[in-house]
């Protein structure tokens, strides 16, 4: 891990590591089965838990689903350029907070050309697809916008810890 949580104080070990994996695995894995693993008790591994949500490794616990279950089947990508003024400071931070209101939008990235957003947007259909778009352009500061409607999701996973050493 290159880049640490600036909160998060100390080194991660081995242990935090292999912590992080299991709970990656399948976050309903019991602190005693981990502990176990482990050769370690149950309340270490809480003490370690609490150590990483405390620093920002560990952001927050949630479960993957279905979305189709809410018939959120239209998957879009979309590129924002903003207007020079909002590039910066105060009115790029009223774009974002904007952004983040709209319950569409599952992901925002600051990138480098061509856009200067790129958002991650799931709706029900094409038709509120369109009208979401509709509002991000709206906003003040957004000059314009550029939509990549997907039409297969082929893979889809919030972050694969294959990387992390091997504990």
């Amino acid at each position: 891990m290159n880049e640490m949580s600036s909160k998060f104080k100390g080194n991660l070990d081995d242990t935090d590591l292999f912590i992080i994996r299991r709970l990656c695995e399948d976050s309903n894995t019991s602190l005693a089965a981990i502990g176990e693993e482990l050769n370690v008790s149950p309340s270490t591994i809480h003490k370690r838990i609490c150590r990483l949500k405390d620093g920002g490794i560990i952001e927050r616990f949630t479960i993957l689903f279905d979305p189709s279950i809410l018939e959120l089947n239209t998957i879009a990508f979309v590129g924002i350029e903003l207007e020079r003024s909002a590039m910066v400071g105060k009115k790029k931070e009223e774009v974002i907070n904007r952004l983040l209101a709209l319950r569409e939008v599952l992901e925002i990235h600051e990138t480098l050309e061509p856009f200067d957003l790129m958002l991650k947007l799931r709706t029900r259909d094409v038709d509120l697809l369109r009208e979401v778009i509709g509002n991000i352009s709206a906003i003040d500061g957004v000059m314009a916008t550029n939509t990549i409607l997907t039409t297969r999701k082929i893979l889809e996973t919030p972050l694969k810890y294959d990387n992390l050493k091997e504990v």
